[in-house]
């Protein structure tokens, strides 16, 4: 397990028909109603996956899967259930309404994010990027983790970047992070992406503490995409330059689906690795454990504080000794 891999080539060719039958799983896809998420969903329900679309939007999401529904073979199963990560408390509806399906999980692929847009806090009073690309995320994968357990072997794949290099030097510090002074947007992007690439390592090693080893979560860097996120906020010259590196979501989303399907990462026991396009295993320097520690004690109290305000001080979360080798202590599974 590590984030810092050989660099060795995983599955180079793959391709959208490497992807096996999924006609007996299910697979959650947040932010599936467009771009990366949206080929994700597309081509798992190809293969008969009972995909369901994690989103904010019914409406838009709704349209998307008719129009989905007609251009794929069969009768393909697609569902959504509302979910809006910027609200700790709509995350936790989700969890529960998925929960009442009484469904198996055995892909989880948490892919929505936002990308460098002006500053702003969530409903729970955390900057944007930070609450939707990480705390949201980790919130909901915590939640499903007993069911990924139970209809194991499973994955979580988790959507990185390789903008996360660029991420500022110092400590998630929430007070830092809420500062709208210090605000940049494209640093705390990077930031987000760093806290993806820390959580995808330190539950991995959770999971290994507590002898979970069929529950594979890996984070993957799927390149530089060309989507309606990336180029919303950006200068129309910066488009353009970015435009000759760019890859379409076709492409980009290859990388994703070998994560999610692929019988290699069973194989070869693949547990907090970092995944680069096309389907290799990457290289990442962030590697510091206790870095990953620090971000689970502060997120979990974040998500704490949201969900149960009256309680959260009786809310067992690891929060003074960051560095045993059990913590934190909360309950995962």
């Amino acid at each position: 397990m590590g984030l810092c891999c050989s660099g060795c080539a995983a599955s180079p060719t793959f391709s959208y028909r490497d992807i096996p039958d999924l006609s007996s799983k299910v697979a959650i896809v947040t932010g599936a109603s467009a771009g990366l998420g949206l080929v994700m969903a597309r081509e798992l329900a190809r293969k008969g996956c009972h995909v369901i679309f994690a989103c904010r939007s019914r409406e838009k999401t709704m349209t998307v899967i008719h129009q989905l529904a007609k251009t794929l073979p069969g009768v393909p199963k697609l569902d959504f259930i509302h979910l809006d990560l910027m609200n700790l408390k709509s995350v936790a509806v989700f969890v529960d309404n998925f929960k009442a399906r009484n469904l198996p999980l055995h892909i989880l692929i948490n892919n929505a994010g936002i990308m460098a847009p002006p500053f702003e806090l969530s409903e729970d009073g955390i900057e944007s990027h930070f609450a939707t690309n990480h705390v949201g995320h980790h919130a909901l994968t915590t939640g499903l983790l007993p069911i990924l357990d139970a209809s194991a072997p499973s994955r979580v794949v988790v959507v990185s970047s390789h903008a996360h290099i660029r991420a500022p030097w110092w400590d998630f510090d929430l007070e830092m992070i809420n500062d709208e002074t210090k605000y940049h947007a494209w640093r705390w992007y990077s930031q987000s992406k760093l806290a993806n690439l820390l959580f995808t390592r330190e539950l991995s090693r959770q999971l290994e503490v507590r002898n979970v080893h069929n529950v594979y979560v890996n984070a993957v860097h799927p390149g530089v995409v060309r989507t309606q996120v990336s180029t919303k906020h950006r200068h129309w010259l910066l488009n353009w330059l970015m435009a000759l590196f760019e890859v379409d979501v076709n492409t980009a989303a290859k990388t994703l689906l070998y994560v999610a399907t692929s019988d290699d990462i069973v194989t070869h026991n693949w547990h907090g690795e970092y995944f680069v396009p096309i389907a290799r295993l990457g290289q990442s320097a962030f590697v510091d454990p206790g870095l990953g520690r620090r971000l689970w004690v502060l997120t979990e109290s974040l998500i704490a504080e949201s969900m149960y305000s009256e309680s959260a001080s009786e809310t067992e979360i690891c929060g003074t000794s960051p560095d045993e080798e059990d913590c934190p202590s909360t309950n995962l599974l």
